[in-house]
């Protein structure tokens, strides 16, 4: 059984430490989980017997408008999977703002964060996943409403903006006083693989003053605070630096070379994930192994890194794909760093 140590973990997001490469995901799929542990439905319990078995220091537990991996407003089936509406928004005018059922934060139910004190081993924290500011904005917009709002009805969309980050504001506020949290995560996707979907003005007026809050509180509570965005994001990673962020997630290889990114933010950002999800799914063992000990050699050899997927750990992976990636880092993973 995997002895937790999330005071590793901790000092390695904040760039300030570390023994061994940890092992972090922000999301895993359901189905995955169930395959692994030949069970369903899943209870705290066996979140915790499967995160011990990943060898993670944490549990993951989301909560805030929108989970990461769901979607909100109006939705849309293809290839068997349940998709954001492009087209067709919940919010398009201001009456639609003002009379949709907007989730309040003080009927929520915290229960798993507090429920959590009872199980977690010595050493083991809750990851709390939240933000999903902008996501959240436009997909109850819907994306194309949204993009041509910015322009024909910017008001609006301003008004979509201060209404959801505010309420993922009070969300993340009644999450970070619990004693099980030990690190919180903004999930928030804001690029493709070419770049922003989005202008960056956008974002900084709207978005990251809410993070800023986020990371002051996180700050002076000395808790990680994390970002995730797939795709091309060089444009805005000072501007997530002065959010107060410690570390970003996942490094799409697609998108932007992690090395490139380590040479320009060392010591300043915490790199996560990087292992290609279409290794993960389609490629064998050995190539999973292949891509770990890169990154364990040429990444956490030169700067603070913990090792994960490029995206999430997806139901079509197969286990012994994803154990050899939790194994090769716990095999090679301590410091200092020696691939043999």
């Amino acid at each position: 059984m995997y002895s937790p140590d999330f005071e590793n973990l901790k000092n390695v997001l904040l760039c300030r430490d570390k023994r061994f490469v940890p092992l972090i995901e922000l999301h895993i799929d359901e189905g995955f989980k169930e395959k692994y542990l030949s069970k369903k439905p899943l209870i705290l319990e066996d979140e915790l017997k499967f995160s011990l078995a990943q060898c993670h220091d944490f549990i993951l537990a989301a909560k805030g408008i929108l989970k990461p991996a769901k979607t909100i407003g109006n939705q849309t089936e293809k290839d068997g999977m349940t998709w954001a509406d492009e087209d067709d928004g919940l919010i398009r005018t201001i009456n639609d703002l003002e009379n949709y059922d907007w989730m309040d934060p003080e009927k929520e139910d915290y229960s798993v964060f507090e429920d959590a004190k009872k199980i977690l081993p010595q050493n083991m924290k809750i990851v709390a996943t939240g933000g999903k500011i902008f996501t959240a904005t436009w997909m109850l917009m819907s994306f194309n409403n949204f993009c041509i709002s910015t322009i024909e009805n910017p008001g609006l969309v301003e008004k979509v903006f201060s209404k959801v980050g505010q309420i993922q504001f009070e969300v993340f506020n009644k999450i970070i006083e619990f004693e099980t949290v030990g690190a919180f995560a903004a999930v928030d996707d804001i690029a493709y693989t070419e770049g922003l979907m989005i202008s960056s003005d956008i974002l900084r007026k709207n978005v990251f003053p809410w993070y800023k809050k986020m990371g002051q509180i996180c700050k002076k509570k000395n808790i990680p605070f994390i970002y995730h965005s797939d795709g091309k994001i060089w444009e805005i990673i000072d501007d997530l630096l002065d959010c107060g962020f410690n570390a970003i997630h996942p490094i799409e290889p697609k998108a932007m070379s992690i090395k490139e990114v380590q040479e320009k933010y060392k010591d300043r950002l915490c790199l996560l994930g990087n292992i290609e999800m279409d290794t993960l799914i389609r490629g064998s063992s050995k190539d999973v192994e292949k891509l770990v000990l890169n990154n364990l050699e040429n990444i956490a050899g030169n700067g603070f890194y913990a090792c994960g997927s490029s995206n999430t750990i997806t139901t079509p992976m197969p286990v012994e794909n994803v154990m050899a990636m939790v194994d090769t880092v716990r095999k090679h993973g301590g410091y200092p760093i020696s691939i043999k």
